[in-house]
């Protein structure tokens, strides 16, 4: 197998662990154990473009890129098919993350070479040990390129 430079490594059990640790602080953000111990997450991205209305209001435009994850298919072993502007799939939780890292390197070069504010909004479920469900949303954006959390039940 031919690595490319930058590209992930093949997922083992030392690199799930490494994934999850580099992943501490937005696990803390999200703040439920539950997922750590999830089976599977379903999840859902979509890129989007902060537009004035009016002169004044923002109005998030969605953004119609299939090709915006094609580097999260061809490094990961996970299917993501893309549906209605929206990139979706299921995985384990070291996988979600990576996705959600190759999303974020995807919204910094185009936030480099545009100069509109193009964000991401995602969204995590999974089921507990009690079998509720959990949903997270997740946003990024050029102003802001830390992850903002919020939980819904």
């Amino acid at each position: 197998m031919n690595e490319q430079p930058g590209a992930p490594k093949q997922f083992g059990s030392r690199l799930d662990e490494e994934t999850i640790e580099e992943n501490r602080e937005l696990l803390g953000k999200i703040g439920s154990d539950s997922i750590s111990e999830a089976a599977e997450i379903k999840g859902s991205i979509y890129f989007y473009t902060n537009t004035c209305v009016d002169g004044q209001q923002n109005k998030e435009e969605l953004i119609d890129d299939p090709t915006a994850l094609d580097a999260a298919i061809k490094n990961l072993t996970v299917e993501i098919k893309y549906e209605h502007k929206h990139h979706r799939w299921a995985a384990q939780l070291p996988h979600a993350l990576k996705i959600l890292e190759f999303a974020a390197a995807r919204l910094r070069l185009n936030n480099n070479i545009s100069p509109d504010n193009i964000g991401i909004n995602a969204e995590l479920r999974w089921r507990d040990e009690k079998d509720f469900e959990n949903i997270i949303h997740l946003t990024q954006s050029k102003g802001n390129a830390e992850w903002q959390v919020s939980r819904f039940a």
